[in-house]
């Protein structure tokens, strides 16, 4: 899940759903939660519900979803806490993303850590797969969506292996923020340093302060992974 930095609100809002453009200024046309690239319609999302007294036209409290994390997310979280979220936690650590396996958590954590990335997932139907034991209905799509990005990004990487140049790192970037799948990419080039910076570069309002120099994830300064 991408790290994101939204910054400060440059309006004020009379319904919420006005903040839709300002937001994907910001942070891109794309899910907050599943990455998937958001061709049309993209959806305020309130990160503490309306219906759990979330301030319903708080800059802090919106975030960019797509349909299907938006409708099974709903009001099934009461607040922040038990959560890892994109624009106050470092969300790339929580994660693991491998092409036909279900979004799980990162092996790398911690059990208490992975308990709160497993209710994340769990939250907005991460894992919702072909096969798996919790399938998607007919209408979901973001399982297809990550399909074609894995297909997409391993055909980029071989490109990058017969010619490992900064302009092809480039537009292998470019090539991403057109598909969407921020955290596929970035796995698929986990050993190439140059194409990692150019993604983090090019995907708008990626949280740069959640990687250090060499581009490794670090903790969020303020968030809880």
């Amino acid at each position: 899940m991408r790290p994101i930095e939204k910054g400060k609100s440059k309006k004020t809002y009379k319904i919420y759903q006005d903040a839709r453009n300002d937001l994907c200024e910001v942070i891109g046309w794309y899910c907050s939660y599943c990455e998937m690239h958001l061709r049309n319609m993209p959806e305020v999302e309130h990160v503490i519900p309306v219906a759990h007294n979330g301030p319903p036209l708080d800059w802090d409290n919106f975030l960019i979803s797509c349909k299907y994390c938006n409708v099974v997310k709903k009001d099934n979280n009461t607040g922040r806490i038990n959560y890892y979220w994109p624009d106050t936690d470092n969300t790339f650590r929580g994660f693991s993303y491998q092409k036909g396996i279900p979004i799980q958590a990162s092996t790398s954590l911690k059990v208490s850590e992975s308990i709160i990335a497993d209710n994340t997932i769990k939250l907005c139907g991460l894992n919702r797969e072909p096969g798996s034991e919790t399938p998607p209905t007919d209408k979901d799509t973001r399982w297809g969506s990550r399909l074609q990005a894995w297909d997409v990004a391993l055909a980029s990487l071989n490109n990058w292996t017969a010619e490992p140049t900064p302009n092809m790192a480039s537009q292998i970037a470019l090539c991403a923020m057109g598909h969407g799948h921020f955290s596929i990419w970035m796995e698929i080039f986990k050993d190439y340093k140059v194409v990692i910076e150019e993604l983090i570069k090019v995907f708008p309002g990626t949280a740069k302060n959640c990687f250090d120099q060499n581009m490794n994830p670090v903790k969020r300064i303020g968030g809880n992974l």
